[in-house]
């Protein structure tokens, strides 16, 4: 009898030690998984945000030498100098475009473009004032772009904090599962010494 509760208390041990291996492995893999995603998020950031936020530096400091340029630049030199600073908003287009965008920010970004195609019609045409107020207009659209930039950071960060919470909780769950892991190692390696004697009745003396 003493034998059957052995089997039992091991089998039972046993079971539990490997449902608590298999949630050990489940736990590895979701910290895995969200240390994967927090990279790629941590990326996100950095590729579409803030590369994204240096470019649209780069285009404001543009504009604002084009407004410039129209309202007081020598007439011979302003065609010149606004055809090559639309020269290069257009160059860096290519990367902004490479970028990952949202639905609005693609949105305001072809306003931009819009926008800088109309500045340039104007730089052919001389026609500086309405040049200046497109200008004016172009940089209001890219104090947009450059809040997007802000909100959807925000957002990305606060994704890539949720994640790593995550994983702090599966690595407590984890160590928790090494604990019983150890003590279930212990249990059977203490039933494993244990041994069963079992006293056989002496045969009856004859007389």
């Amino acid at each position: 009898m003493r034998d059957i509760n052995t089997i039992n208390r091991k089998t039972k041990a046993a079971a539990i030690l490997i449902f608590v291996t298999i949630l050990l492995l489940i736990s590895n893999y979701f910290i895995g998984l969200n240390s994967k995603k927090t990279n790629e998020s941590i990326q996100a950031i950095y590729n579409d945000r803030l590369m994204v936020s240096h470019y649209i530096f780069q285009y404001t400091n543009t504009i604002h030498q084009i407004k410039s340029a129209a309202a007081s630049s020598p007439f011979s030199e302003k065609q010149k100098f606004i055809s090559g600073s639309l020269q290069r908003i257009r160059s860096l287009d290519k990367k902004y475009l490479a970028t990952v965008l949202t639905p609005e920010e693609k949105r305001q970004f072809n306003f931009f473009r819009n926008q800088c195609a109309a500045i340039e019609t104007m730089n052919q045409n001389k026609d500086w004032q309405k040049l200046t107020e497109w200008s004016t207009q172009s940089l209001q659209t890219l104090e947009i772009l450059a809040q997007i930039q802000i909100d959807e950071g925000k957002t990305t960060l606060t994704t890539a904090n949720t994640m790593h919470n995550g994983n702090q909780f599966f690595a407590q769950l984890e160590i928790g599962l090494f604990i019983v892991l150890g003590c279930l190692s212990a249990y059977l390696l203490v039933l494993k010494k244990m041994k069963v004697k079992i006293k056989i009745p002496e045969a009856p003396g004859m007389n």
